[in-house]
């Protein structure tokens, strides 16, 4: 079996050891005997686990947080939960990951509302100066990437909710390239949602998603609902749906059990290490990264300063090579994997990396170019 050296989080997380054997042993469970294993009573309470491990992640209650198998699933009920009408704007930057605009680009063609995308410069760094001048009286929703997934920059989630709320608006983050590699205090953000895929800093597999929804909106109707909706799932009548007092009412129907007790799994193992020890790790790799490039001669496209950095670095492969090619050759000739991100090399290591690993691709990388 080839060796790996997984410098992409922000693309694949390399699966914790612990929520690949828990999702695996489930889903063999499931082959054994279908729900002998994982009856009624443990499909209702199936989703506690990784509540409860993001609820101490995020430093809030349990009963602000949901589970999901996509954080674009979540955005999308939250966008027809919040359904902004005719004459109101939606405001995001063109730099945004895709699935954090689309849900809303929906409702606003269904119901009349304007989108408002600031713009970015050729490294697809945006001002957040020109994501504050959109906002205005009739703005409903501001929704932000928490970290841009092209150049790694990170917004300060505090000052979006001052402005957003300022106005009335609610303030929707999509922090799948930030939540398990920054600390997030979910109550301290003043954020009305934060959503998160947990295949990539989060160390899960596909399958799994987490949710907080602030108190402010849990009285929200979901927009997308299902069987699981209903405050007693297994009470099932067609006639009648009450949803849950709490966050769970965005939980809608079965999902991937064995990738979210998993998820749970990985989660813990990051709480255990501590949130801030595994940003500080981070960071300590993405300096030696950013220094060895620099060196090299090569530029990078993403923030340094630490107000704006994250442990994503986009570098400028020169003129002359294709980045795509030497994404390529760094992983067929070296067994590295990192990734083409809007033209730019995207190196994002973890908590399961380490110096050396940098070092060697810096060196493999400086063999390509030479």
């Amino acid at each position: 079996m080839k060796k790996w050296t997984n410098l992409s989080y922000a693309n694949v997380a390399t699966t914790s050891p612990k929520a690949h054997l828990i999702a695996s042993e489930w889903a063999t469970s499931l082959a054994r005997g279908g729900a002998a294993e994982f009856d009624a009573d443990a499909e209702k309470k199936g989703m506690i686990p990784l509540r409860k491990s993001t609820a101490n992640l995020l430093e809030c209650p349990i009963s602000d947080v949901c589970v999901s198998s996509s954080a674009t699933e979540l955005l999308s009920s939250l966008a027809w939960a919040i359904a902004p009408k005719k004459g109101s704007n939606i405001v995001s930057t063109k730099a945004s990951f895709p699935s954090t605009v689309y849900p809303w680009q929906r409702v606003s063609d269904e119901f009349g509302a304007e989108i408002r995308l600031a713009p970015h410069n050729e490294n697809y760094y945006t001002k957040p100066e020109d994501i504050l001048s959109l906002i205005n009286d009739d703005t409903a929703v501001v929704t932000l990437s928490h970290v841009e997934y092209a150049c790694g920059q990170r917004y300060n989630l505090k000052s979006f909710t001052k402005a957003a709320h300022d106005v009335g608006a609610l303030f929707i983050v999509d922090a799948t390239q930030s939540m398990g590699m920054i600390p997030i205090n979910a109550k301290d953000s003043g954020a009305d949602a934060i959503v998160a895929s947990g295949y990539k800093w989060l160390r899960g597999t596909y399958g799994a998603a987490v949710g907080y929804i602030s108190p402010k909106i849990q009285s929200l109707s979901p927009g997308i609902i299902g069987f699981r909706s209903h405050k007693d799932i297994w009470n099932m009548r067609a006639e009648r749906l009450e949803f849950p007092e709490d966050a769970s009412r965005f939980e809608f129907t079965t999902i991937h059990f064995g990738a979210a007790l998993g998820l749970a799994a990985s989660i813990g193992e990051i709480t255990d290490i501590g949130i801030q020890k595994v940003w500080e790790h981070d960071i300590e790799l993405t300096n030696m990264l950013i220094e060895g490039a620099l060196a090299s001669g090569l530029e990078i496209a993403s923030p340094t300063n630490d107000k704006e950095r994250s442990a994503i670095v986009s570098i400028k492969i020169p003129p002359g090579f294709d980045t795509g090619d030497v994404v390529k050759q760094l992983q067929d000739e070296y067994g590295i994997l990192v990734t083409n991100r809007s033209g730019f090399l995207r190196v994002s290591p973890h908590i399961d990396n380490t110096t050396e690993q940098i070092t060697f691709f810096l060196d493999s990388l400086q063999e390509i170019l030479n």
